[in-house]
């Protein structure tokens, strides 16, 4: 399954799950972030403005550069229904679910303002959101539910997936796919990393068997959302990162950022050129 990937050896690009191993190609890499249908305008249930042309110019990218391109890996944002940020994990005082973009603090579980539907994860409900907070970066923040597991707006965005096809018939290798948001108990903005990992589960631990795979290579970043999943996998790559930084490219017009977090996606595109990291446009991208 996807979670046992880190303990795959085998060469990544033939058998379709992103792993660390002796065969991983070198070269010029993308990884592309959450490209699904449900991020996309217009019928997406958390569709993120310029998405649409984000994922044109990609396509574009995969098309011009498809004879030097390597290896494509794809996040996907995939989640179960009573997702801990999803309406339908909470209850608030008055049996209702709270509505999309509802910020729930520890201080309102302890006060019985929201409490989940299953009255076991009360306890992990308040120590999830405690260690959140104390982290600094989030609260939980519920989303419409986006990407659920068998639904069409958690699938790759056409535009994206002929591109991907025609890359994979062209160079006969394999868009490797990983999963991310399956556990209930954690958020995972992060494509390498769940916001408070869950010790039982690895696929929620920070991924450096990926991150140690790409370290050979040009790694082009992009997809959705720039305030969000793009800009939290990039600062987990970069913060794993043992080469040049300039190897790490993020294509500024190749995501965008939920709307209400514009000033998130401008941060992290700032702190990303003060770090060395290369920001490009899809037009302006060149390699080598």
């Amino acid at each position: 399954g996807v979670r046992d990937c880190r303990a795959l050896m085998a060469s990544a690009h033939l058998d379709g799950v992103p792993a660390a191993g002796g065969l991983t190609p070198s070269g010029l890499a993308l990884f592309i972030i959450d490209p699904q249908v449900d991020f996309h305008p217009p019928s997406g249930s958390l569709a993120v403005p310029g998405a649409v042309e984000d994922t044109e110019r990609i396509a574009n990218l995969i098309d011009q550069f498809q004879g030097q391109i390597e290896r494509i890996v794809v996040s996907l944002d995939t989640h179960h229904v009573l997702h801990i940020a999803n309406p339908g994990y909470w209850n608030d005082r008055g049996g209702e679910k709270p509505a999309p973009f509802t910020i729930i603090s520890a201080e309102d579980i302890k006060n019985g303002d929201f409490r989940p539907v299953d009255e076991s994860q009360a306890s992990w409900a308040l120590q999830y959101a405690e260690t959140l907070e104390a982290q600094g970066r989030f609260k939980i923040c519920i989303w419409p539910e986006h990407c659920v597991i068998g639904t069409v707006g958690q699938t790759v965005h056409p535009v994206l997936l002929g591109a991907l096809q025609r890359w994979t018939h062209a160079r006969h290798r394999t868009v490797e796919y990983l999963l991310k948001g399956l556990n209930n108990r954690t958020e995972m903005y992060s494509a390498l990393k769940a916001e408070v990992p869950v010790d039982s589960d690895q696929g929620t631990q920070l991924n450096t068997d990926l991150i140690r795979s790409f370290h050979e290579s040009t790694v082009v970043v992009c997809g959705q959302a720039k305030s969000h999943c793009v800009n939290y996998t990039m600062r987990d790559l970069l913060a794993g990162w043992e080469g040049d930084a300039a190897r790490l490219v993020l294509l500024s017009d190749g995501c965008s950022a939920v709307p209400g977090f514009e000033a998130s996606g401008d941060e992290f595109e700032s702190d990303m050129k003060a770090a060395g990291v290369t920001v490009s446009s899809c037009a302006d991208f060149t390699y080598p």
